[in-house]
């Protein structure tokens, strides 16, 4: 009878230390599979950017070895899908960056040449329709700014 009560004494606190056991393995698992994640998405942050650069290496050479035009339309295809971005995420954003954004956009607008959108030599029409839309985008921002002056 002693022997009964001795091991269910202890049954409850080795079950404890089983839980308590468990739970640590999980969260350490958790937890590493977190981190990797994490190192993933800095990964690939990285590799978009490496690629982004390797992209505007390309641009700079092309204006380098002398075609001003076709480097015009790699940088210019460059910039398209950044506007076009962040102008799909603008209607999701605070009044305060809504603001910051769209005077940015007025500044770029002011500086961009007028006929970067043109169609250059080896452009494809996905590519002549982001620098539409992006030139759009720009325009509009930029009639805003006069809109607001005027008033």
């Amino acid at each position: 009878m002693k022997t009964r009560y001795l091991k269910i004494d202890w049954l409850i606190p080795v079950l404890g230390i089983a839980v308590v056991a468990g739970s640590l393995v999980a969260a350490t698992t958790y937890l590493d599979l977190e981190r990797q994640a994490q190192a993933e998405e800095s990964f690939t942050a990285t590799l978009d950017r490496l690629y982004e650069d390797q992209q505007l290496s390309t641009a700079l050479k092309t204006l380098h070895d002398g075609a001003v035009d076709a480097g015009v339309q790699r940088l210019d295809l460059l910039l398209c899908p950044h506007v076009l971005r962040t102008d799909s995420e603008l209607a999701s954003a605070h009044a305060r960056i809504r603001t910051f954004v769209e005077d940015s956009f007025r500044r770029i607008a002011r500086v961009r040449p007028k006929s970067a959108h043109s169609a250059a030599s080896g452009s494809g029409q996905d590519c002549s329709d982001d620098q539409s839309a992006a030139q759009r985008i720009l325009e509009l921002a930029l009639a805003g700014n006069h809109s607001t002056q005027t008033k």
